[in-house]
This record gives structure tokens, sequence and C-alpha cells, in this order.
């Protein structure tokens, strides 16, 4: 049956030159086009209302579906709070095209007492859902205070609720990339069920899979991990996994292993206010092979007694120095960076990163900002710090703002430290992945250093084109936090 045909014909010769004769339609197609030559006031009207009913029989198919398979769709429910305006709720909708400022708009909006309205949720929803969006875990937190029920309803009728199951049974069903990603979640918010979950299935693990899971319980580790982790290094069959376990325990201030280094060290170690420090011979040993200790330095200036202290000594918390100098933990750590022991090979960074203590990265940095070879160090300090330290101009070494300096809550930085980044900054001849850069950075940065950006684009000329790009996304995304910002602080 070719109903089409007619009618193309007809559309082609013209009404006034070829009479339209529909013909052999269906029944339930028929009577509606009987229906439409009675009401039609000419041929030609007659020919496009023919025509759309016909193409839309033709894809809709030419009977109805059948109830088999049909699921009902319960009502959705009443709101409890009122919507943003549409501006407001366009606003969201315009964001999604973005990387990081949903999530920004979605805090700003999170006290507001209102919900986004319904019309502009499926995309927003989806994109919390997309296992590309790395913030997607973050936006399906926040979105669930801003969709409202109809929001949480709609979230059902997608299909998406269920990836909100329970995580043990969601863990009882994971793979082992999904484990590890679920693991890393969990220890950021709920480190002690992260434990439980990482219990759970750990001796029918492979070797492998086990030391990438143990790995996981670096984030806030604490005292309560110690006895699963010692149990770990005692019975592991694998050697790696046991040296993963060592190093975990040594991240505790106060674990057993930790404490162990200081007794060694203890005695060994003098300062002394006029004379400096000194040192007392010590032996190596068995045990401090079990604590991962070295006992022949590659350094042939160095001596493999104080090689074993050096190790030692950089393996014990700020606790110690206090006690060892004798006064409180700013005095400590100021004078630990002024006059660090073994000043030519201890790495004085790695005992601050090993226990990531923010208070001792704080109080070395303000004494002595050029130990700032390790990025780390500035992720360890809040934004309220860094405004005290005088950052060297060599902060920009690092080529690239790490992940770690953002934090996970859009706080604004401080006009001093974001003047010190911007600076070096707009010196790069080349930045990486300008766009996402800027996009974040603007987030972060105060408002009146748009001007530095506008002077340094004024001069496009000396800059190169990745320069260039940075500098307009970077006005570009100023101009929407901008938008955001005073959008949803007004209460409309």
């Amino acid at each position: 049956m070719n109903v089409t045909e007619p009618i193309i014909q007809a559309a082609l010769l013209g009404t006034a030159n070829h009479e339209f004769a529909p013909g052999d339609f269906p029944d339930s197609l028929q009577t509606l086009v009987s229906r439409i030559r009675e009401k039609s006031d000419d041929m030609e009207a007659f020919l496009y209302m023919t025509a759309a009913s016909a193409f839309a029989y033709r894809r809709a198919g030419w009977e109805p579906a059948g109830a088999e398979g049909i699921v009902p769709v319960e009502k959705a429910p009443e709101e409890e709070l009122p919507y943003f305006d549409k501006d407001r709720s366009l606003l969201f909708s315009r964001l999604q095209d973005t990387r990081y400022m949903p999530a920004y708009a979605y805090r700003l909006a999170q006290d507001s007492g209102k919900i986004i309205s319904p019309e502009y949720l499926q995309p927003l929803i989806r994109r919390a859902y997309d296992s590309n969006n790395p913030l997607r875990f973050e936006e399906r937190r926040l979105l669930k205070g801003l969709a409202g029920n109809r929001g949480l309803w709609l979230t059902r009728q997608m299909g998406l609720a269920g990836q909100e199951s329970e995580k043990v049974e969601t863990w009882d069903t994971a793979t082992h990339g999904e484990r590890k990603d679920m693991l890393a979640r969990y220890r950021r918010q709920e480190p002690a069920a992260a434990l439980e979950l990482l219990r759970k299935d750990w001796k029918s693990e492979p070797a492998n899979h086990r030391n990438e899971l143990l790995e996981c319980l670096r984030t806030n580790i604490g005292k309560s991990d110690e006895p699963f982790i010692q149990e770990v290094m005692k019975a592991d069959r694998s050697t790696v996994v046991k040296e993963t376990a060592r190093k975990l325990l040594c991240m505790i201030p106060d674990s057993a292993m930790v404490t162990r280094c200081c007794e060694l060290l203890r005695g060994h170690i003098r300062h002394n206010l006029l004379t400096g420090w000194s040192y007392k011979e010590i032996e190596y040993t068995e045990e401090m092979k079990s604590l991962g200790l070295s006992e022949v330095s590659s350094n042939k200036k160095e001596s493999d007694s104080e090689f074993i202290l050096r190790q030692l000594a950089e393996r014990v918390p700020l606790d110690f120095w206090c006690e060892v100098y004798g006064c409180d933990k700013e005095k400590a750590a100021r004078k630990f960076a002024k006059h660090p022991p073994f000043k030519k090979y201890l790495v004085l960074e790695n005992p601050i990163l090993n226990f990531s203590d923010g208070l001792w990265a704080f109080h070395t940095l303000k004494e002595a900002p050029s130990y700032l070879c390790k990025p780390e160090l500035v992720a360890m300090l809040t934004p309220s710090q860094r405004e005290e330290i005088c950052w060297p101009e060599n902060v920009g070494n690092f080529n690239y703002i790490p992940d770690s300096w953002y934090g996970a809550d859009c706080e604004m930085w401080g006009p001093k430290f974001s003047s010190s980044v911007l600076s070096w900054l707009l010196k790069r001849e080349y930045l990486y992945d300008g766009a996402y850069m800027a996009e974040r950075l603007a987030i972060h940065i105060p408002s009146h250093l748009r001007s530095v950006i506008e002077a340094k684009a004024a001069s496009s000329a000396e800059a190169s084109p990745s320069m260039n790009g940075f500098c307009s996304k970077m006005l570009e995304f100023m101009d929407l936090k901008s938008e955001i910002n005073t959008l949803l602080n007004e209460k409309k």
C-alpha cells in the first residue's frame, strides 16, 4: 500500500492541474480524511491536512499499540516550596554546558528556600548522573535540595534512582574500578563505613586489587584504621600489600609504628641553642628493617648512622619536635623550617605531607616560603592562611594550578594569594587546557582582579594564542559568575 504517492503527485503538479482523490487509506485514516474534506475550504487546504495526517499515521504505524508492556506512572507529588522565577530557573539550564559552574550555583542556591521549575530539570538530572561528569556525585547531592518532590519523582521515571541504592548492595555487584571510586568517596564522607566495606570481601580479592583498595585508606586515615592495617601487614600473602600497609601505618601520628620511630630517635638527636644539632651513633637492626629503613646511604658524604637517623627524622610528627625544642607547635615548626637537622639531606616536606599536617605546613611556609617545592603543601592551607604567606615569584614553577588548590567547596581565595597565582599564570607562554582552568579559576578569585586580566588581554599582540584564549575565557566566566551571584543572592 503506497498511500503517499498520490499526495506527492498532487503536490508536484498542484491541485489546479491535478485532481486530488485519495484512496486505499485504512479505515481509521479514511474516516479522518473524509471529515477533513467536509471542513476544507478548498482543495489545497485539503491536500495539506491530508498529507500531514497520512505521514503522521505512517510514522506512528497504521495500527495503535497494544496495552501490553505499558507501565502506569504514578502522579507527580505536589511541591512544598515555591519555584525560582523563570530567569533563575533558566540560568541553571544555561549552566549545563559548563563544567564547574553548576555546582557553584547549586551551592549558592541551597539556602534560598526555592526549587528549580520542573521543565528545566530533566537535562540537569541527566547531567548529574552522567558517568563522564567528574562532579556528578557532588551535583547529585546538591541538586536534591533544588529539584523538589517532582525532581525526585522525575529521577525515578528516568530510571536513575536505582543508582542511589544502599552502598552494601551496590558494592556486591560493583566492578573493581567502581569499588575504588566508591571507597574513595566514602573515605571523604564516612571513613568508618568505608573501612567496613573494605573488610567485606578483602580476602577474596586478588593481590593487585587488594593493594589498590588499601591505598584508598590514605584519605582521612586515623587511629581507628590501625587495627585493620596492622592485621593486613602481619597476615597478607602479598609483599606489595604489606609494604602499602606499612606506609599507611607511618601516616598515623599516634600509631604504634610511628611511636616506635620516636622512641628510636629519642636520645640520638639533640638541639642546642648555641651549638645547634648533635647526633649520637645508632646501630642498624632487624626491627629497623621491618620499619622500612635502609641501612646504607647512597650518598658517600653521609654516614650510615646519620642516614638511619635522618630516615627516622622524616617519620616522626611535629609533636616529637615540640619535645626536642621544648616549645609549642608553632615555634617548633618555625624553628624546624629555619634550621632543620641533617640540613643538606633531609626533605622537610616529606613528614608534613606524610601526616597531612596543615598547621605544620602553614608555619613552615610562613617562616620559609622557599620550601614550597611541592604543590600539595598549599592544598593543606585555608584561604586565610594563604594570605599570611609572602609567596615567592617561583611559585609558578609548577606550570599549572593543581586540583588540590581549588578544594571542594568553591571557597573564595584571598586577594593576595589570588594575585600571586594570577601573576605567574599570566607570564606563561602556553597554558594547557586553558578553558577549563579559566572556568575553575574564575570561581575562586576576587572580581576586582578582572582589571589584571583585561590589561593582559589588551596586550594581545605580545601574547600567544593560548594566552589570548585563556584571558577571553576568564573574562567570560567571571561575567557568568557575577550573573550567578547577582541572581541567586537576590530574594526573588
